[in-house]
Order: structure tokens, then sequence, then C-alpha cells
């Protein structure tokens, strides 16, 4: 018999400030952290002319108790680790858990070098003619490298550190899937959980790509929003006429999923509960709706609400829309659809999960958000976006993560009712 999963604790850290409910009120007030930012010589904001949506004031120390080991944690596992943090101390996890009964399944990919970390190392390993000489790379620029350095960029050193931290010992598992990354991860933790492989998992996502090397990839693949220097806080648009690529976006989402059981013994207060879940590559996000719905044993028309993947590109929100109407038909002019992107930037690996909080929180509250710089659609969407937030009864929410690889995922959330 399959265990129920719910969802007890929500870390969330992003431009709009720490907390999740500070991004909840973020999305519903349609407040972007999206900014003007400009990047130094050590990768730092200040005021300028760059469209970015970055982390504020964040100081790691906060949440590593053991300095040191700051050496060895790039920001995106420190932030990682903060959002980790959070989440933990918003389901009020003590004493008293079985560490080898908890664990931790993160989305993350592999980390953005910084540049002047690899400054002399490349300098020492040039020729004569100012080219790469692997030769010399492997005789002077790796002596030169800080000895422990790729252990702040391998993908799987988020969900090291956070075991360490909250000395979970049970399942451990990195999800390297690109932007689909975080929800798959909360995807991978509900079925160990209903399995009854572990009583407790920390899952999400982090991802911090405000800096020069990650910049300079999505501007390689045309992704960027060009409209971004006029206007930062409307140039991020999905499913408008006007959407023309995302901004980028920093920052850290994570759950605590609980065996139903569990989280009633200790005394957990419960935001809602995981009832869904469905993955594809190529075949395309359609199948993995159906699949997460198909779990859920609900049709689409009880369906209340969905928080979209809402990229900003206009091919892959096109296929998003394509997705919906084709799963949703006639009941899809019923449906309510959000994206809250245009609030926290395009935070990757983060993204899916800070997605799922809020859908989470849209059924804890009874609020649908809106879409912020939503006006006017490329083409007929089926559903409906909203200006303003809106009351309603919602029983079901959908949580859509869609990458830049093919990857597609879908989640489903109940709000929760103790039906004991």
């Amino acid at each position: 018999m399959r265990k129920r999963v719910v969802i007890t604790g929500a870390g969330a850290l992003t431009a709009t400030g720490e907390g999740a409910e500070a991004l909840w009120q973020a999305v519903v007030r349609g407040d972007s952290g999206i900014g003007r930012v400009s990047l130094d010589g050590n990768g730092a904001a200040a005021a300028g002319g760059l469209a970015a949506a970055r982390v504020p004031d964040f100081d790691a120390e906060r949440f590593v108790s053991q300095k040191k080991t700051l050496k060895v944690m790039a920001r995106d596992i420190q932030f990682a680790v903060a959002g980790a943090a959070l989440a933990a101390k918003d389901a009020r996890l003590g004493p008293g858990l079985d560490p080898e009964r908890c664990g931790v399944i993160v989305g993350a990919g592999v980390l953005n070098h910084e540049i002047e970390e690899l400054a002399v190392s490349i300098g020492n390993s040039l020729d004569g003619a100012g080219r790469l000489d692997l030769r010399r790379f492997g005789e002077e620029g790796i002596p030169s490298l800080f000895p422990l350095w790729l252990l702040k960029y391998l993908p799987n050193m988020p969900a090291c550190h956070i075991s360490i931290l909250l000395n979970f010992q049970g399942m451990n598992n990195t999800i390297t899937t690109g932007a689909t990354s975080g929800l798959q991860a909360i995807g991978e933790a509900f079925r160990i959980l209903e399995r009854g492989d572990a009583d407790l998992l920390l899952a999400g996502g982090a991802e911090s790509k405000v800096n020069p090397v990650g910049l300079s990839e999505y501007q390689v693949l045309g992704v960027l929003s060009e409209s971004a220097s006029e206007n930062p806080k409307a140039a991020y648009r999905p499913f408008d006429a006007g959407a023309d690529g995302f901004v980028v976006g920093e920052g850290a989402g994570f759950l605590v999923l609980e065996e139903l059981e569990h989280a009633r013994k200790r005394g957990a207060s419960i935001i809602a509960e995981v009832v869904g879940f469905g993955s594809s590559s190529d075949t395309g996000l359609g199948e993995a709706m159906q699949a997460a719905l198909g779990e859920a044993g609900i049709r689409p028309d009880r369906l209340g609400y969905l928080q979209a993947s809402g990229i900003g590109l206009p091919e892959e929100d096109l296929r998003e829309i394509l997705a919906i109407q084709g799963i949703f038909n006639g009941a899809g002019r019923r449906l309510v659809v959000s994206a809250s992107k245009p609030v926290t930037g395009f935070t990757g690996f983060a993204s899916g999960a800070l997605d799922v909080i809020v859908s989470s929180y849209a059924l804890k509250n009874q609020i649908i958000p809106p879409t912020l710089n939503f006006k006017r659609p490329r083409v007929p969407l089926g559903f409906r976006l909203l200006a303003e937030p809106k009351a309603g009864d919602i029983r079901f929410a959908m949580t859509n993560a869609c990458g830049l690889n093919g990857h597609s995922a879908s989640l489903i959330t109940k709000a929760w009712r103790d039906t004991r």
C-alpha cells in the first residue's frame, strides 16, 4: 500500500527576500526582484545596466557553523544550504528524528567557476602566442589552483553539505536535468516516501548564474530578453505577445516532505499533500501532466490551479500552451494558470522547487496569484491568466517544469484537510 506524503516545511531564497512567506507575498503582490545590476571583477552587484534578479545582502555565515567550509562552497552551494536550513526551520525539525530514515534529494548541475579563481592558472598555461597549452596547463596551471577548488563546483556537493548540516544519513541523490531538476528532485523524494523507504526527505534545488560565466552561457544561447536593459522589471513576460526571452535570477527552493503518519507523530504543521508526479523527456510535457493526473486519480476538470513553467521564450511557451490545451480541452477555459518567474527571474535548477512552494502556498491560502507583466497573448491560450490575485476554492494544484534540454516534469499537490 502506498504511503501518503505531505509537505511540512518550505524554504526559499530569492531576489524577493528570504523565506517562503516572503516569496509568496512578492508573487501575490507582483513585486519583482528583477533590477539593474553590474558585475565587478569579483562578480559583485552594483548599480548599473545589467538586468538580473540577484539575492540581496546574502550572508552565508548565518547558515554555516564551520566557517572554514565556506572555502569549498560556491555561491550555489551556499544558497542550497541556506534554503535547506530555512525549510528545516519552517518544519520545526528537531531531535528525535532517525538520521538513517532522513535524506536529501537536490536538483543541481555543474556549477560555474569563478573567473578570478582560474585566472592565474590559465595565465600560467598560455604558450608564446597566447593560446592555451594543455601540457602547460597540466604542468603549471593545475598546480597553481587552490588544491580543493574542484569541490566547490561538483553538482553533488549541495546534497553533501546539506546532509552534513542536518545529519541526514539516509537517501541522498542529485538530479541533473537542467531547469526541471528542482521539481524532479521533489518528485523523486515523493516516490521514495510513498514506497516507505524513508520517513522524511528534504528536496529542492539551487542555482546562481548572476555572474560573468553564467550570463555568458545564456547570452551565447540567445535566450536572454533583449528588452531587459530598457525596463528590467517589465521585460520578463511569459505567454505575452511581447515575450522575447528570460531574465536570469538566482536562489534556492527546498521543501520538507514526510510520510503522513511520521508527520502526525511529531505534531508537524502540514502545508499540502503531494498526490501525483509525472516526468518525461522528448515525449513532451503533456505526457508528464497526464502521468501526474493519473497517479493523483483526478480528471483534468477537477484541477483548480496550474503553476506554469512559463520560461518566457516564445517557442517554449507555445509548447507549454499546446500541452495544456491538449490535456484540458474544454475544461481549460475554467483553468486558471499563473507563472512566477517574472518575480524571481529564471532560477534554473531552483525554479521548479520555487514554483512548487508558490502552488503549495496557493492551496494553503486559497488564493491564485497573478502573472506579472502579462498583457496580451501571442496565441489563443484556452485558459485564464490573472492580472490580480483571486480567492477561490482550490482543491488540487499542478506545477510544471520545462527545461531547455527537452526534460519536463509535473507535480500535483492537494489542499490539506485532515480527515482522520
